[in-house]
């Protein structure tokens, strides 16, 4: 299990070298470090199924899961959800009385 000190590495020559090669055309460079934190991000989101991103949502609403930890893992996915929540729980108040009626 990953603890707060461990570093993230992997082996990705082809990747280096291709970031040295924007980083040089670039006047300025680029922020590589910003480019792998933007990436993980995206590749997080998107490896988590619907009903992964169910559960860290309500870990999220039970204060398991900081805001922070929540907008990585989920994104714009947070504000959906609740979304569906609430409309799911008003269609589920409705008079559905006359629906069965014949």
């Amino acid at each position: 299990m990953a603890t707060n000190n461990d570093k993230i590495q992997f082996r990705g020559e082809a990747e280096k070298e291709a970031t040295q090669i924007v980083d040089q055309m670039r006047l300025g460079g680029i922020n590589i470090s910003e480019l792998a934190r933007q990436g993980l991000r995206e590749k997080l989101q998107e490896a988590l199924s619907d009903e992964e991103k169910i559960t860290l949502h309500q870990r999220y609403k039970q204060d398991e899961l900081s805001d922070e930890v929540a907008e990585i893992l989920l994104g714009d996915a947070i504000g959906e959800i609740q979304r569906e929540r609430e409309a799911f729980e008003e269609a589920s108040e409705l008079d559905r009385t006359e629906l069965f009626q014949q």
